[in-house]
């Protein structure tokens, strides 16, 4: 009778707990995206450590649902197999939650439905407030808040269907606004996922991966990833491209220089423990195989430079988009 009258005691005082805040931890691996479904639109999302967890925020323009839509991943390239972070995300009306997202091998769930319950706060305006203006929420916070701007102007872009990039970079646009079709171009594509696998050239702990080469119009679209793994800030003094043959050691080998005629956010300063995405579009061009294309990288106040070749056989089979 004692021991039934512990346990009806235990499961009594269970009750009478208040309810907790959303403590699982979301799975995310390189190879399946994790989906996160919420009751109403996002607003605001920031992540802890973006050095290789990367998140697909809401389209711009999408279905019904879409705004409500969270997609998590990691890099597929990275060496890292272990990583833990945290994850923030603001609603329309103003519920926060805080999440934990973990790199796994594979997870064992990957969509969550978002329960409104689980949201740890409200930070939206209230008229309880007394009269006291809420114009800046976050002015007295020690807790940052970055909004994610997204669309064709600035910001990470989110995932776009064909039918959306092609009315975005029309024909007419080409004609009439060559720069303009480019950086469009470059904006929708430039956190694509890499379509050559490892080729990359490294200093230290620094590398510059080549994750495509793209073919549209009459231009080809380099699309690159520098990756800092190091603890200090890399300045960049150059990135250069020349043609040149590949007898790499031969007295008669002659580099041309490459001048690009448009680069869509390459970088001035790769911090530390950080990566960057950039593309440089150049006028068709192909090669025979006595040529390769080379990248070479200075670094303005260190050492830490390196060159990449690019070989004829990507050079002459872009990707066309």
């Amino acid at each position: 009778m004692r021991k039934i009258w512990i346990l009806l005691s235990a499961f009594m005082a269970a009750c009478t707990l208040p309810a907790q805040t959303y403590s699982d931890t979301l799975e995310i691996s390189k190879h399946f995206k994790t989906i996160l479904i919420f009751s109403e639109n996002i607003a605001e999302s920031s992540i802890g450590n973006d050095f290789g967890f990367i998140v697909d925020l809401p389209k711009p323009e999408g279905g019904k649902y879409s705004g409500r839509i969270v997609k998590l991943s990691y890099d597929e390239l990275a060496s890292e197999n272990k990583g833990t972070t945290n994850y923030l995300v603001i609603t329309d009306s103003g519920d926060v939650y805080d999440f934990i997202i973990k790199l796994v091998p594979v997870p064992q769930k990957t969509t969550w439905f978002i329960d409104k319950k689980t949201a740890v706060a409200n930070i939206g305006n209230k008229p309880e407030m007394e009269g006291k203006s809420t114009e800046k929420p976050f002015s007295n916070s020690n807790m940052e808040v970055q909004r994610e701007r997204i669309g064709p102007m600035e910001g990470t872009p989110a995932e776009a269907n064909k039918s959306e990039i092609e009315k975005a970079t029309s024909e007419k646009l080409y004609q009439t606004d060559p720069l303009e079709y480019f950086r469009l171009r470059c904006y929708y594509m430039q956190f694509d996922k890499p379509k050559v696998r490892r080729y990359f050239s490294r200093s230290g702990n620094v590398f510059i991966w080549l994750k495509g080469i793209y073919y549209n119009q009459d231009e080809l679209y380099f699309q690159y990833r520098i990756e800092n793994k190091e603890g200090v800030d890399m300045d960049i003094n150059f990135i250069k491209h020349q043609i040149a043959t590949n007898y790499k050691n031969s007295s008669s080998n002659q580099k041309m220089e490459l001048a690009p005629i448009y680069t869509y956010k390459q970088p001035k300063r790769v911090a530390a423990k950080s990566e960057n995405h950039f593309v440089v579009v150049f006028k068709k061009f192909a090669l025979d195989e006595k040529k390769e294309v080379v990248v070479e990288l200075d670094e303005e106040y260190g050492n830490r430079n390196f060159s990449l070749r690019i070989g004829h056989e990507i050079i002459n089979n872009p990707i066309q988009f």
